[in-house]
């Protein structure tokens, strides 16, 4: 298998930008079929524009047709690999060029938005998290298409199916989460009199204290920027203690509650007395990767590229394969719910090859093509639809089953409000990370509500 790099690899060895697109169009020789889907719902004029097609059918690519797909670059290239070759295979097999662009997750964003300011960029884009509601004026309605995936593949998860779905149309075609859980070093565990994981927010803090006692390395989460660990580390602790940043329909600010206060306050103490790392006010998504590579931490919320990089390629030597264990998220006096980092595509309207596009994505949702990407990801991603669940590596790995739970509690920013424009702007402007990480700095619990709440009011309450 090939070997696993995450993200500050790439850049650090290879020497290239955050800001420079990784290009790759693959090539086979072999000739396919179109497979299942495609065959069995047959095709349209394909003049390479969004065609009027028969109601329960995807469209045929274009024979000539060129597009291109932005997307992140995976924490497990692998994965990118795989998906890469199924580009290159559709090709061949239909006369067309797909070519796979992928930037870092930090990029994402900002190429998202450049493209849908300019009018014009990739023909697919893979979303995260609510941007079709966010980009909703430069989305392709697809939900015809996404219906007849549903008729393939059964029900679409809770959470993709609400950030897909903006006004009761589909904007995006679901296409997997990355669900994030705890990885964790059993030998510091135990050396620290430690049994089993912790269940609670308070246990955590417990366990940080009893690693400090015995001057071990801390349990480490991102108060920085970072769009996965961060984002799925912060809402939880919001919402176990029953915070809510807006009111279920939307409109009114409910940050400044007792319950918030409980949960910064919760932050607060842990961080002061280093029950938690310090050091982690920076940290980007790369970054407690690296660290717990480099034996600097114990534990960390992360998605499963952790434990594969350790246990399953050689990057690391296996250096810490033996003593990487995974765990659940803790719940906390009012529940326990969990985030994962989701992504979706979205078909943009600039495009010239809508059917080619679509053509595409019913390609990669195909159950054996999606299955194998599913199984080169070695468990780092979770499928949308019914029946493109899990990968086969979750049924003999059971170290991997804490990362197919997180996924049954899974909500999304701002919830219980449904996901709309409002509530990914908060999300990308970092407002409720930056709550947690103002107050933990500062220790001023009600200072740091405050000053979100005033940010929030301006993203949900202000007239448009």
């Amino acid at each position: 298998m090939a070997d696993i790099r995450d993200i500050t690899d790439y850049l650090a060895k290879d020497d290239w930008s955050r800001r420079r697109f990784l290009q790759a169009t693959g090539l086979v020789a072999a000739t396919i079929t179109a497979g299942p889907i495609l065959e069995a719902c047959g095709g349209s004029t394909g003049n390479g524009t969004s065609t009027t097609t028969a109601v329960g059918t995807i469209p045929k690519p274009r024979a000539g047709a060129k597009i291109q797909l932005l997307q992140w670059n995976s924490f497990v290239p692998a994965a990118d690999a795989e998906i890469k070759r199924q580009a290159a295979e559709f090709s061949t097999a239909n006369n067309v060029t797909v070519t796979i662009q992928t930037v870092s997750g930090d990029q994402l964003q900002p190429k998202t938005a450049s493209a849908v300011e300019a009018g014009s960029g990739p023909d697919i884009i893979q979303m995260q998290y609510g941007w079709p509601h966010l980009y909703d004026t430069a989305c392709l309605d697809l939900t015809e298409f996404v219906n007849i995936l549903k008729a393939q593949l059964g029900t679409v998860n809770a959470v993709n199916d609400a950030f897909c779905k903006v006004g009761g149309k589909y904007l995006a075609t679901p296409y997997c989460q990355v669900p994030n859980a705890w990885s964790f070093r059993t030998d510091y565990w135990g050396q620290a009199g430690l049994t089993d994981f912790f269940t609670t927010w308070d246990e955590l803090a417990s366990a940080g204290k009893a690693l400090k006692s015995k001057s071990l390395p801390p349990i480490a989460v991102s108060l920085g920027h970072a769009y996965g660990d961060a984002i799925t580390m912060w809402y939880p602790v919001l919402w176990d203690f029953g915070g809510r940043e807006v009111s279920s329909d939307g409109k009114k600010v409910t940050i400044n509650s007792k319950e918030t206060l409980a949960a910064v306050n919760w932050a607060i103490d842990t961080f002061k007395n280093q029950y938690i790392s310090q050091n982690t006010l920076s940290w980007l998504d790369p970054d407690n990767n690296q660290a717990y590579h480099s034996g600097l931490i114990t534990a960390t919320l992360n998605g499963a590229s952790i434990y594969i990089k350790e246990v399953y390629t050689t990057a690391t030597g296996h250096k810490y394969a033996a003593v990487t264990n995974n765990a659940g998220m803790p719940k906390g006096p009012k529940g326990l719910e969990s985030l994962n980092l989701i992504f979706n595509h979205a078909v943009m309207k600039w495009t010239q090859e809508a059917d080619t596009a679509k053509a595409f994505i019913a390609y990669l949702m195909q159950p054996d093509n999606y299955t194998k990407w599913l199984n080169a990801s070695v468990g780092y991603n979770a499928g949308p639809f019914q029946k493109l669940t899990n990968a086969d590596i979750f049924n003999t790995d059971p170290k991997l089953k804490p990362f197919v739970g997180v996924v049954a509690t899974g909500k999304w920013p701002g919830w219980p409000a449904q996901p709309s424009k409002a509530t990914s702007q908060s999300q990308v402007q970092f407002v409720i990370v930056d709550m947690f990480a103002k107050a933990c700095t500062s220790g001023d619990a009600k200072g740091a509500i405050a000053d979100a709440e005033q940010k929030l009011k301006r993203i949900y309450e202000t007239p448009v």
